[in-house]
């Protein structure tokens, strides 16, 4: 076997001493890595089931190797707030089926006209992704609504990406012209968010099960991102062990500023298998 890297002891988590002592402050640490995250318009999407049942096997992973994982900056406080994370992740889960029977609910013209605004606000998205790719790229997108929780079958979700579309339009008049918007293209989003505004399901948006099934899981998915990290060098004489740990983790759909957002993320409207 490969020898591993020889390492001087190593302070907590931070480098100076002072890294998370608790499960509340490395679920805090956790929380606020997801919400840079999205703040850099940066996010994975994955199946949140999926990703609660790896949480475990991936703890115990860690465990394994908890000593070199703890002098590198991953005390067991972690582990123990990605577990946390993964039984809330299974309890919003349980709420998500009301949403899906609300679908079926609804009229045939009003599944139109989201499918039409859904489909509209997505071909904006994509195109804000493409025409901005400059150091101020990530600011650009996030104004636009990138990063945000979005799914084509939740009315509450498209109508909000509407307007940030509208808001960034005008935020951001130079990318315009780089989008090619004409002013029809406004009127139309204008129509489509006067319309979508109109249907039942649309407020409360910020509070859904949903919304929470998604914050969770992207601190979650951070806590996955610090393991990979401090395993990969840990182990990084181990290579064997390494791709082993690494294989725990589920793999994503890995969405960034600067590569293609493929469309709305409709994962949690599926049901689980």
């Amino acid at each position: 076997m490969a020898r591993k890297i020889a390492t001087p002891a190593a302070k907590a988590a931070s480098g100076n001493g002072k890294g998370p002592r608790s499960l509340s402050d490395a679920r805090s640490d956790l929380i606020a890595r997801a919400a840079r995250n999205s703040e850099g318009a940066a996010w994975a999407r994955s199946d949140p089931l999926a990703d609660a049942k790896a949480a475990r096997v991936v703890v115990g992973a860690a465990q394994e190797h908890a000593a070199e994982l703890s002098r590198r900056g991953l005390p067991p406080v972690y582990c123990e707030a990605a577990l946390e994370l993964a039984r809330e992740i299974e309890e919003h889960l349980i709420s998500l089926p009301a949403a899906a029977v609300a679908a079926r609910g609804r009229s045939p013209e009003t599944a139109d006209l989201l499918a039409d605004a859904a489909a509209t606000a997505t071909a904006v998205r994509d195109a804000v992704l493409r025409v901005s790719r400059d150091a101020e790229g990530r600011r650009t997108a996030r104004d636009f609504g990138l990063g945000q929780p979005f799914s084509a079958r939740q009315p509450g979700h498209v109508l909000r990406a509407l307007r940030q579309i509208l808001a960034g339009l005008e935020a951001h008049q130079e990318l315009r012209a780089d989008l090619g918007v004409l002013p029809e293209d406004i009127q139309a989003l204008q129509d489509l968010e006067r319309d979508l505004a109109g249907v039942p399901g649309t407020g409360a948006t910020l509070s859904d099960e949903q919304v929470k099934v998604l914050e969770t899981q992207r601190a979650l998915r951070a806590f996955f991102d610090l393991f990979a990290a401090k395993a990969s060098l840990a182990l990084a004489g181990d290579p064997e062990e390494r791709g082993r740990l690494l294989a725990l983790i589920p793999r994503s759909d890995e969405r960034r500023h600067l590569r293609r957002h493929s469309g709305p993320d409709e994962s949690l409207d599926a049901p689980a298998k």
